[in-house]
């Protein structure tokens, strides 16, 4: 992007109270028609090449870090499946995105301009009779931004999704919102403590195929494609399932301040950590796989000091946290 001839998208009133209110706010024709062509071939290339590396065409593609250089265990189906490799290279089509004026600007209008890109990715979801993920908030894990000292968690991760299809009509794996969670936290269910649990839960969440019959403010988003959409990492949200004959194909860009990482170095040099222990070099940010960094889901073997310090290892630990978090909201 060229800073002395681009105009930057903007917050406008409008779409700053509805951030407030909701936690979240639509950028209407954030892309043109011909980006979002450019931007769908790049996504079905992925595609191709993850169902020729054995990925079955009905199961959900997750690429992360699309802009950048070839890296190890990018397609993460879930968390409970570590996949397949999928390589990826530099691509200009997905680079072209981080600054876009398209949302760039109102990033900037509710983060400030001292922010950096933590995470990418390119997501397909298939036809599926059950949703496709559990009602969950953003934010990192297994301890997510809850309230701190009465307030709303803070944005420190602002997520910017960005759509290749329409998704004009209900249950076509909508993203579901619940406006304003980010301020008053997940709701009281009327179905009770055990539905609450089984809908946030990564295992059980599939057992309800309507997940947001029922939840009070639920609010499934219809958009456009070249739609996009600016996000509170505290707005509690869901997958719903797709009962229609078509994937949708969408992209997150997630942003955060610029001391989301070491503030005396970038590494550290491959002398220092030859000496260290599991512990030091997680200490020192030199985890052991991707998708470790950014606030999404470590390895074990990324963040040993979990598993000493709180018993049990990192899924074991954010399920704790989230069952005690939910018993909390429906009592």
């Amino acid at each position: 992007m060229d800073s002395q001839t681009v105009t930057l998208n903007r917050l406008t009133p409008d779409q700053r109270r509805q951030w407030d209110s909701d936690g979240y706010v639509v950028i209407e024709s954030a892309l043109s028609a011909s980006e979002v062509e450019a931007l769908t071939e790049e996504v079905d290339r992925l595609d191709r090449e993850s169902q020729r590396r054995g990925r079955d065409p009905g199961d959900l593609l997750d690429v992360a870090n699309i802009v950048d250089k070839a890296s190890e265990g990018l397609f993460q189906p879930d968390l409970h499946n570590t996949g397949r490799s999928l390589r990826s290279t530099p691509n200009e089509t997905f680079l072209r995105l981080v600054d876009h004026p398209g949302h760039l600007g109102i990033v900037c209008d509710l983060m400030g301009a001292a922010v950096q890109l933590t995470w990418s990715q390119a997501l397909v979801r298939p036809p599926t009779p059950v949703p496709s993920h559990r009602w969950h908030p953003d934010g990192p894990k297994p301890y997510y931004f809850r309230k701190m000292h009465g307030g709303i968690p803070p944005l420190l991760q602002l997520k910017v999704g960005i759509f290749l299809t329409d998704v004009d009509g209900r249950d076509m794996s909508n993203l579901c919102l619940i406006p304003g969670s980010h301020r008053n936290g997940f709701p009281r269910l009327p179905q009770g403590l055990d539905h609450a649990l089984t809908v946030t839960s990564f295992t059980r969440f599939r057992e309800v195929e309507d997940i947001d019959a029922g939840v009070p403010g639920a609010k499934q988003l219809t958009v456009k494609a070249g739609d996009a959409l600016a996000m509170h990492n505290g707005l509690f949200h869901c997958v719903v399932r797709n009962t229609s004959s078509l994937s949708r194909k969408n992209l997150y860009y997630t942003y955060g301040p610029m001391w989301q990482r070491a503030g005396d170095r970038n590494e550290s040099s491959p002398e220092l950590l030859a000496m260290c222990n599991p512990v030091q070099r997680q200490l020192l940010g030199a985890l052991t796989g991707p998708n470790t960094n950014g606030g999404y889901h470590p390895f074990d073997e990324g963040a040993p000091l979990l598993r000493l310090f709180e018993g049990h290892g990192f899924v074991e630990t954010l399920a704790a946290e989230d069952e005690r978090y939910i018993r909390e909201t429906q009592s």
